[in-house]
């Protein structure tokens, strides 16, 4: 009985998802929102990957993972679903956030370089150019594509401008936006590049202390995410009915509400703790 109910109810879900795929229905427009939300992530990480194709796989996996947690009416699975859920967008920030470390300690280096360059070709754009054979990626894409911008037309200002955009890193923008004021006030570039990269060589230096005295409480923020789900697991093994029991009376569901309510807060409050600008 229960195997006949989760198929009506599996057929039930692919049929209601699939009308709202083709009708413009609040599903289709979250679905336009979490494909140009991955397509966004794979833009800035340089991936040959179908965002379309992701984003189906990703609502499909999360029905049927909804679905077996109804069919084995584990409660403890359905938790688990807006991990779930949120996965690629949390793998994918992870990603962005290392390749903007990574490009942080590239700048520094770079700015030296371009300045080099600068001295023996003043075009910024061929010193642009040749500066991109001398650094490793992720900086050289970023710097490449820049370039091939500029090449195929657009303004070295405006690309400028998009390239910061994309990246999103505060000392990346502070390069680009020190690049155009340079160029318009027609100072000496390549001695304000030099001065700009011992600046930035000490800014990069206070950011690996400030990661390296907030990894603990990161490491701590982790084990406060995972460790509700271990618990109500273990509880749900023990007691197959305790959980349950909790949302069938209403003392039950304003306990299950408030703690809920604490984990959230508890997570928001160690993420500004851990969350230092510099």
């Amino acid at each position: 009985m229960n195997m006949i109910a989760a198929s009506l109810l599996g057929v039930g879900c692919v049929s209601i998802l699939s009308y709202f795929l083709i009708c413009d229905g609040l599903v289709t427009k979250l679905w336009h929102l979490h494909r140009a939300a991955l397509d966004n992530h794979y833009r800035f990480l340089f991936l040959e990957k179908s965002a379309s194709h992701h984003a189906a796989v990703h609502m499909v996996s999360c029905v049927l993972f909804a679905i077996l947690a109804l069919y084995l009416n584990s409660l403890a699975i359905l938790l688990l679903l807006p991990l779930l859920a949120s996965a690629p967008e949390i793998v994918l920030s992870a990603k962005e956030r290392k390749k903007r470390d990574a490009l942080s300690e590239q700048l520094a280096p770079w700015l030296t370089i371009l300045a080099g360059s600068l001295k023996s070709s003043p075009n910024i754009t061929d010193a642009l150019a040749s500066s991109t054979r001398l650094v490793l990626s992720p900086l050289r894409e970023e710097i490449d594509l820049l370039v091939k911008e500029v090449q195929l037309g657009e303004h070295l200002d405006q690309a400028m401008r998009r390239s910061a955009g994309r990246v999103r890193s505060p000392l990346y923008s502070s390069v680009m936006t020190t690049l155009l004021v340079a160029r318009r006030s027609g100072g000496d570039l390549p001695t304000i590049l030099d001065e700009n990269s011992g600046t930035l060589r000490e800014m990069e230096r206070l950011a690996g202390v400030v990661r390296t005295k907030t990894a603990e409480g990161r490491s701590q923020m982790f084990v406060l995410v995972l460790l509700p789900f271990v618990m109500v697991a273990a509880l749900q093994k023990v007691d197959p009915g305790m959980i349950p029991g909790l949302t069938q009376s209403g003392m039950g569901q304003i306990v299950l509400a408030s703690s809920i309510g604490l984990w959230l807060a508890s997570m928001a409050l160690a993420y500004r703790i851990t969350k230092v600008d510099i």
